[in-house]
């Protein structure tokens, strides 16, 4: 194989590897209730996470021989019609994956911290647990229980 063969396939490949992190962030998504499934869906991401890693370091080494030290775009702009168009469309590709995934990942990241302010306020109602008041009511007597919590 080539450098030019082992680098579309690595761009493949590192495609291949960001559809299935959206794909398992979209799952995560939908079973954003269930802290077994999402710890079990983040274990999945982690050892996607690191098949993407080895496969990005591979892709940054095939691009360092073959665009010999010039940046994406200037390396582009040297490529014959052929190969542009066989890498253009994959790199792409990766960069569209790459924002769809960041856009994803910042959304789940949002609903688990909703999930778990609202277990947390769950929590503070089941146990009787509250921050201790700001101010006290004249002659030492605490104002009750409030089941208002305003993160919620």
């Amino acid at each position: 194989m080539t450098v030019w063969e082992e680098f579309v396939a690595v761009l493949a490949e590192e495609n291949a590897l960001l559809e299935e992190l959206i794909a398992l962030g979209k799952l995560k998504q939908e079973r954003i209730n269930s802290a077994p499934e999402v710890a079990r869906i983040a274990e999945d991401e982690q050892q996607v996470l690191e098949r993407l890693e080895a496969a990005d370091r591979r892709r940054a080494e095939l691009f360092d021989v073959l665009a010999g030290g010039r940046g994406l775009e200037a390396w582009l702009l040297t490529l014959e019609e052929g190969p542009r168009t066989e890498a253009e469309p994959l790199l792409v590709k990766l960069a569209e994956n790459l924002g769809e995934l960041q856009a994803l990942n910042s959304l789940n990241q949002q609903l688990l911290s909703q999930a778990l302010s609202y277990v947390q306020f769950s929590m503070n109602l089941l146990t009787g647990e509250e921050a201790a008041p700001t101010y006290s009511r004249p002659k030492g007597s605490a104002p009750g229980r409030s089941f208002f919590d305003r993160k919620v």
